[in-house]
């Protein structure tokens, strides 16, 4: 029995004696381990000891994720809480909202120009529009001066659910992606979005789309090295400009039939990868990759999929293809061709198309990430 006693009176000093060392840290390394965290979780530590209490107000990293909720009601809320209760003498300088389900209107507006007020540097959002009606963003993050990343991903099968402001002004911006968003003009038949962001490297646009009658898209920007257009049956017929003399590597890929328009022969363009794989509302008059080429000559690596060498041959049947000269890339230097899932092609269409890219590219090596036809 004493032996016993002994032991409990052992433990319960022991236990006494134990130091919480993570309690220990300095508030700084706290609050890092604590941005690596969902923001749910982040301010759930407020109730460890009061040591934690007000540690989650610090965070200037924000990471909302419906996943984590059980309903919609609760999930704005904590949002809204966050947001009312957090330090605000604080930048804000990470932000990610996640919303499956629909997401309203004044949330979302709300935590974009809390984030503007709050010098945010890096914002994503993804969230879902099926079946609910349309609505602008009001320009607080399209105008803020501290942004250098966005990414605003829109699940919807109407591109013109979201409507973005005629310009965007964002000094600091140079990452951005946009997928199921609409470009507007107002006294103007063309869209011109991004020349008011003069250090954008990298921009990707999925699935975009022009509202109403305006059919011609320009892309104009003396920075921008990096473009993907990555196109959908939603995103309709218009033409694309692009005014981007420092444009290395570009990407077409999706369904597309917007005809590509360049005035600067893209002098620096050194990487193309095309992956288009057409429309059904694809214009039977019109050259579709063909008439991208023309004018781009330096080139060093071609990426094509069977399905664009396939819109080759459809576009060297046209009339239109007559009057044209064989692309010639003096710098090529490899025909990388890919073989994309449920992507066929013969054997006979597959030569010609490949021998057409290349007769006015003598050097350049042919290479397959698949084994040949």
């Amino acid at each position: 029995m004493k032996t016993r006693k002994k032991r409990q009176r052992q433990s319960r000093k022991g236990r006494e004696g134990k130091r919480d060392r993570l309690s220990e840290l300095p508030d700084c390394v706290l609050i890092h381990i604590m941005e690596f965290m969902d923001t749910k979780h982040a301010v759930q530590t407020c109730v460890l000891s009061k040591r934690w209490k007000d540690l989650w107000k610090r965070l200037t990293t924000l990471a909302f994720n419906t996943f984590f909720f059980n309903n919609v009601v609760n999930f704005s809320k904590f949002v809204s809480h966050v947001l009312s209760k957090r330090d605000a003498s604080i930048s804000l300088l990470n932000l990610e909202f996640t919303r499956r389900g629909y997401a309203q209107p004044y949330l979302l507006n709300r935590l974009m120009k809390y984030a503007s007020r709050h010098n945010v540097q890096q914002l994503t959002i993804f969230i879902n529009l099926n079946n609910k009606p349309r609505f602008e963003f009001r320009p607080y993050i399209f105008s803020c001066e501290t942004l250098t990343f966005l990414k605003l991903s829109v699940s919807t099968y109407d591109s013109s659910m979201i409507v973005l402001p005629d310009s965007l002004h964002m000094p600091a911006i140079r990452t951005m992606q946009l997928e199921s968003v609409t470009f507007t003009a107002y006294g103007c038949d063309y869209v011109d979005p991004f020349c008011s962001c003069p250090v954008l490297n990298t921009l990707i646009l999925e699935g975009v789309a022009l509202h109403k009658d305006l059919n011609f898209f320009r892309i104009s920007n003396p920075n921008l090295s990096n473009l993907i257009l990555d196109g959908s049956f939603e995103a309709g017929f218009f033409q694309i400009d692009l005014c981007t003399p420092n444009l290395t590597s570009l990407i077409l890929s999706g369904h597309t039939d917007h005809p590509l328009i360049t005035k600067c022969n893209l002098p620096l363009l050194e990487e193309l990868t095309i992956e288009s794989r057409g429309n059904t509302c694809y214009h039977k008059t019109e050259l579709l990759i063909i008439s991208w080429l023309q004018g781009i000559t330096n080139i060093k690596l071609l990426t094509v999929t069977l399905s664009a060498l396939d819109i080759i041959l459809q576009d060297l049947s046209k009339p239109l293809s007559a009057g044209l000269q064989p692309p010639c890339f003096v710098q090529l230097k490899a025909l990388m061709v890919k073989k994309l899932p449920y992507e066929e092609l013969s054997e006979d269409r597959f030569k010609r198309s490949l021998k057409y890219l290349h007769q006015n590219s003598p050097v350049a090596r042919i290479e397959f990430d698949f084994d040949k036809l």
